[in-house]
């Protein structure tokens, strides 16, 4: 067995092998960002990562799995490293199961740590299914609690709900919809619409 800490996308359930266990923690030195950018085979992309700042504690679940999936989570985390964790910087929100052991998380490659821009932006359908996990996990106030958390909403955000770019997006529920749509308009991020090519952006608040 081995556990990893998921601050993203990881958060949701609907993106995991069937059978993981996952269990509620705050990671206290680091701090989400919009800053890891690269081309994969759905498209250029800006997704999350995390970065060290010790005022800052992020929430996050504790995934466990068998180690023999661990190489496909690493190969879904390919443009990642895994890196310890510090000892007493998870709080676990929920019992930690006595079996466990520690968990690590993944950090986004250097070639790749640099803010999105208009090429490489935030996929809606991405951001749809991290947003959903955080609030399906922590509730309205723990999507309060990763907007905060997280730097870089400057970074446009590819609206693809009709034709989902990511590879494990799912469909999110009106609620669910509102509460993105929400987000992002308090945050004030800049919205790019498809055109008819897919190289072909318009942006619009």
């Amino acid at each position: 067995m081995f556990t990893c800490f998921g601050y993203g996308s990881l958060v949701n359930t609907d993106t995991l092998a069937p059978g993981t266990r996952t269990v509620r923690v705050r990671l206290t030195g680091w701090r989400r960002a919009w800053r890891h950018t690269g081309l994969t085979s759905f498209g250029r992309r800006c997704t999350l990562t995390v970065f060290s700042d010790p005022d800052c504690a992020i929430d996050g679940v504790v995934i466990a799995q068998p180690m023999d999936t661990l190489p496909a989570l690493d190969k879904r985390e390919g443009q990642y490293t895994r890196h310890a964790l510090e000892a007493g910087a998870l709080a676990w929100l929920d019992p930690r199961p006595d079996d466990w052991p520690d968990p690590f998380l993944y950090v986004g490659n250097g070639e790749h740590r640099r803010p999105g821009d208009t090429d490489h932006p935030v996929m809606l359908s991405y951001l749809d299914v991290v947003i959903a996990g955080f609030l399906r996990t922590f509730g309205a106030s723990g999507v309060d609690r990763f907007c905060r958390t997280t730097d870089d909403w400057h970074v446009p955000v590819l609206n693809d709900r009709a034709a989902p770019r990511y590879p494990r997006a799912h469909s999110l529920s009106s609620s669910e919809r509102q509460r993105v749509d929400s987000c992002l308009e308090k945050l004030g991020t800049t919205l790019i619409q498809t055109s008819s090519t897919p190289s072909s952006v318009s942006a619009t608040r």
